[in-house]
Parts: structure tokens; sequence; C-alpha cells
């Protein structure tokens, strides 16, 4: 599954991948769009997704772990990783868009 966050930098639209995002350090062209945009992802996963998807979020995106890992560890089907992932992120954009 690849993730995409495309944003704005000061001369174009910009698209990188979600786990680059989350590690590239911020420069000057787009570094206030970076921070604005981890406070979203922040605000979003706070007040907006499950348990569950925040679990699974997490330790996909920030842990590095593989979906059969986090499905052992939680005791669920890779399949229910895969939808809690998939909604979390969709929810995620969905608050993105109004900000």
């Amino acid at each position: 599954m690849k993730t995409v966050i495309r944003y704005i930098g000061e001369t174009e639209e910009k698209e990188i991948s979600f786990n680059a995002f989350l590690d590239s350090k911020d420069d000057r062209e787009n570094g206030n769009q970076r921070n604005r945009m981890k406070r979203i992802l922040k605000l979003a996963m706070e007040n907006e997704l499950t348990e569950r998807q925040k679990d699974c979020i997490n330790m996909k995106f920030y842990s590095g772990m593989k979906v059969c890992e986090i499905a052992d560890k939680l005791r669920i089907k890779p399949a229910t990783v895969y939808k809690h992932i998939r909604k979390g992120i969709a929810a995620i954009k969905h608050c993105a868009i109004y900000v």
C-alpha cells in the first residue's frame, strides 16, 4: 500500500510518500507547510481515529512494522489491519481537506 501526501509548496504542488513526509527534514522552501501538515496529522489522529486505527497507523508508519507483525501483536487478521489503516488514512485526508 503506497500512501501519498499532496501539498502545496511555495512554487508548486508537490507529492511525497507518507513515510518520507514523516522522516524528511524541514527545509526553507516547504518547512512551514510540512509543519502545518504534521500538526493536521497529529490533530486528526488524536480526534478522528478509533483507538484501533491509531494503533495500526502508529505501528505501520511510525514503528515500521509489517502488517503481519501488527496483526500478530493485536491478535487480528492482516485484512483487518489493512482495513483499519485504510479507514484511518481516509479520516485523516477528510480532515486535511477542511484545514
